[in-house]
């Protein structure tokens, strides 16, 4: 997964009220983008609309803490991006690699060899080049994202240039206050960004220091995010009056996503370009389609997706297995269930481990009623999460219709059975993704049910590197004595043990 090089923090919208101490709220801006070197030429106008930077640090997957509550785990990286306020469009161009040290968590650690990804938006549309330029070249095909828009389009306005930029045009909607001595702007956001409010603190040269706001997140609800900008210099390769942070460091729900040293910057206007790929132009809008299939008596597969669930069938009642991402994805999947299970509450859904694509949906199940099955080491953090973080700026299904979350830990092992349909969980051993994980098995039909450390490739795709999770999954299914012959993997498609061993090198 990888969810996150852009954060939730900007702007595109307007700024709110007067001033602290009798200060011209605009006044302090011009002051600000004077220190910037913004404003140029005989007309003292903001002529700063293109740049690029470069820097090497670190990365960090958001949402995919091997145990919950923890750090979010690293990538290495080298990072570049090309940055045009007046389109507006930005491009973000990022190497990860493994970190040093033991390698422990989601995001797609660790990688089997360097990975490079390229993220675009310009206007309003938004794209991934699996190469750069793709879309351009023959035999290159852009992949449209347009659910990241908003999200990479905050990304450019949160640079101190693009900050001061919207401030200035806020006008007399500008608020300017002093906080520990220091000064800071704050101004509410609107548009698509409604509801949201930026603050940003100035340091002792009038340089944007801080950033701070609060957006939605599905698993942490009302999430701060802090970015700071510290050591400016003039990074360009020809001296200019403009300096750039030389540290930036972006954090969301407390801990990293973004940490760099910036080594080169040209803030001399470099001409760069955001043209859309013809396939990104024409992409429909993005939505939540489910689809089912059946894989035996009583159990289907739902997918639709980048994310799967399946759907096992009792003699009273349903049990869900995975809940992803978010409200719509969940509330889609709980309407397949009913549909293809009627008459039969949802009594049971089992969350496979605690990672955020896999937890985000599950506020809207325990909404429905059902009984949440997690692992022991998530009941906590869960109860934590949920009891104590609000989500009012986008209210979900739980807070609009609130109601004390159910929640049943699971150790090694737990049985759901009626005599006429038998789902086992088990702790899974060995992982290096998630501490928490758990696997499903219907020992019926003989169907395994894994998440994340086991995403087959599409038939007839060249055979890769052995995986060592792949590995683990098998030993743990022969440890436990488990009878696979399907699996359904949440992300991938429907394989059998056949596939699992042909990609551990054992057929």
């Amino acid at each position: 997964m990888i969810r996150r090089l852009f954060c939730y923090t900007l702007i595109a919208g307007v700024l709110s009220v007067p001033c602290a101490h009798g200060q011209d709220a605009q006044a302090v801006i011009k002051t600000a983008e004077y220190a910037l070197g913004m404003i140029r030429g005989p007309q003292r106008i903001d002529a700063v609309n293109t740049l690029e930077y470069w820097g090497t640090g670190s990365t960090y997957a958001f949402g995919q803490a091997y145990h919950p509550g923890s750090a979010w785990p690293e990538f290495k990286a080298t990072y570049h991006a090309s940055l045009s306020y007046g389109v507006p469009g930005m491009r973000v161009d990022v190497t990860r690699s493994n970190p040093d040290g033991p390698i422990q968590g989601g995001g797609g650690l660790p990688l089997a060899a360097p990975q490079r990804q390229i993220q675009v938006v310009s206007g309003r549309f938004a794209w991934n080049e699996p190469v750069p330029g793709a879309g351009f070249i023959a035999g290159s095909t852009a992949v449209p994202t347009p659910d990241a828009v908003n999200d990479r389009l905050l990304q450019l306005w949160m640079t101190p240039f693009g900050v001061l930029k919207m401030a200035a045009k806020a006008g007399a909607a500008a608020k300017v206050t002093t906080e520990a001595g220091a000064t800071v702007i704050t101004f509410p956001l609107s548009g698509a960004f409604e509801g949201i409010s930026l603050k940003a603190t100035l340091n002792a040269k009038n340089q944007v220091e801080r950033v701070e706001a609060r957006t939605n997140d599905p698993v942490l609800g009302d999430m701060f995010t802090e970015t700071t900008y510290s050591d400016y210099k003039d990074l360009s390769e020809i001296t200019t009056d403009v300096p750039f942070p030389s540290h930036i460091v972006q954090k969301q729900g407390g801990f990293p996503v973004l940490d760099l040293t910036i080594t080169k910057a040209d803030t001399n206007n470099p001409y760069v370009v955001f043209p859309v790929p013809d396939n990104v132009e024409k992409a429909p809008p993005s939505g939540v389609k489910v689809e089912t299939q059946k894989v035996s008596d009583g159990v289907w597969y739902l997918t639709g997706g980048t994310h799967h669930s399946v759907a096992v069938e009792f003699k009273d009642y349903a049990v869900l297995v995975e809940c992803p991402l978010n409200d719509d994805r969940a509330l889609a999947v709980i309407d397949a269930v009913k549909k293809t299970i009627p008459n039969k509450p949802i009594r049971y859904v089992v969350n496979t481990h605690h990672h955020f694509d896999h937890l985000g949906g599950l506020r809207a199940c325990a909404a429905e009623g059902a009984t949440i099955l997690t692992a022991t080491g998530n009941k906590p953090y869960y109860e934590e999460l949920w009891g104590r973080l609000p989500h009012t700026m986008k209210p979900d299904r739980l807070a609009k219709t609130p109601k004390k979350p159910v929640i049943e830990a699971v150790a090694d092992k737990r049985v759901l059975s009626d005599g006429t349909q038998t789902l086992e969980l088990y702790h899974l051993q060995g992982t290096s993704h998630a501490d928490t994980m758990l696997i499903g098995y219907l020992p019926k039909a003989k169907v395994l049910i894994e998440a994340d450390v086991y995403n087959p490739a599409p038939p007839n795709a060249p055979a890769g590197p052995v995986v060592k999770e792949n590995v683990n999954l098998y030993e743990q299914i022969k440890r436990l004595n488990l009878d696979v012959q399907q699996i359904t993997p949440l992300h991938g498609r429907l394989v059998t043990i056949a596939d699992l061993k042909k990609a551990i090198g054992q057929n």
